[in-house]
């Protein structure tokens, strides 16, 4: 199973930073095919709408940084994870930057979805969608706001359902990275 993990550690909590060292070291014990970007100390491109990735360069934005890596591992992965620190109920900047450069990943052509006008896909398979956001801190509306803002996404990312998990204190860790190898099991991957 292809597994591809980004996270942004540049205000990392120790909280998060047990949560990211648990869950990779699990996915590497079970021998999965992990490719993990921590974009937290580079130094990335914000979409500027161009539209290029649509008409000029079709699935490949003009700007050449490390978001180009992680969308070439997205389209390619049976499961891409996501774990960023819930504030406010949304993601870091870093991650804001990867998901909107994503957009290469979809055509500008439009389809129905559950009664809403979403872009319509590039590709033939997208993986399942898994993200993981922690904080000491999350309110009960914050919470809602991150599981709101992830299914948005993964319906944008033509997923039909994204998993979220939510991480409050240490105590949590393990039964979080437990809900993703589960999740692993659900969409046909091996466990160990």
């Amino acid at each position: 199973m292809k597994i591809l993990m980004v996270s942004d550690s540049s205000n990392q909590t120790s909280l998060g930073k047990n949560l990211e060292e648990a869950l990779l070291k699990t996915l590497k014990e079970n021998n999965y095919d992990l490719k993990h970007y921590n974009v937290s100390n580079v130094e990335m491109k914000k979409c500027i709408g161009c539209f290029n990735c649509w008409v000029k360069t079709p699935g490949l934005c003009i700007f050449d940084d490390i978001t180009r890596d992680i969308a070439d591992a997205d389209v390619n992965s049976d499961l891409y994870i996501i774990l960023n620190e819930v504030k406010y109920g949304g993601y870091s900047s870093k991650i804001k930057k990867v998901l909107d450069r994503s957009i290469c990943k979809i055509l500008p052509f439009f389809k129905e979805v559950n009664g809403e006008t979403h872009h319509a896909p590039r590709y033939d398979k997208y993986p399942d969608l898994f993200f993981i956001g922690y904080g000491d801190n999350i309110t009960q509306k914050e919470e809602q706001d991150f599981k709101n803002l992830n299914q948005a996404n993964a319906i944008n990312f033509q997923v039909e359902k994204a998993e979220t998990q939510i991480c409050r204190q240490q105590e949590q860790v393990e039964a979080s990275v437990l809900m993703v190898l589960d999740h692993i099991k659900k969409i046909g991957g091996e466990v160990k």
